[in-house]
């Protein structure tokens, strides 16, 4: 009869250690692309507005994790995002035709030194650029 040899306490120590590093590093991977996932899915179904709300719990997330805050303090520092969000948005909602137009004339001067397959190109590629407030498509007519 022969003996299964049993395996040293080193050798058990060291697959076990390798295992929770590997499971370590692992569920460090999942955990950075689950949350470039959620970014991504969030921005893309909550574009404008809603992005607003969105940035706003992220910002009253990082706080309270990083300062500890308490239930008070996450409550005033709520309600401050939620009045400045609404002050920001007022802002932009002028500003952004502003930016709209000047970025519609940079395309245009871009397009005069293009040859005309490379316009075409240059047409699809501008239609896949996402629009704040809608999905991506092409750009107005001037």
């Amino acid at each position: 009869m022969t003996a299964t040899p049993t395996p040293s306490p080193s050798s058990t120590r060291t697959t076990a250690i390798i295992v929770v590093v590997i499971a370590f590093i692992a569920g460090l991977f999942a955990g950075i692309a689950g949350d470039r996932f959620y970014l991504i899915r969030a921005h893309r179904l909550f574009p404008s507005r809603r992005a607003g709300a969105f940035a706003e719990r992220r910002i009253a997330q990082r706080l309270d994790h990083e300062l500890n805050l308490t239930d008070q303090q996450q409550a005033q520092v709520q309600k401050i995002l939620e009045t400045h969000r609404g002050h920001i948005d007022t802002i932009m909602t002028g500003v952004r035709p502003q930016i709209r137009k000047e970025l519609d004339a940079m395309n245009a001067d871009i397009e005069k030194i293009l040859t005309p397959d490379q316009r075409a190109q240059f047409a699809k590629m501008r239609m896949r650029m996402p629009r704040r407030g809608g999905p991506g498509g092409p750009p107005p007519a001037p």
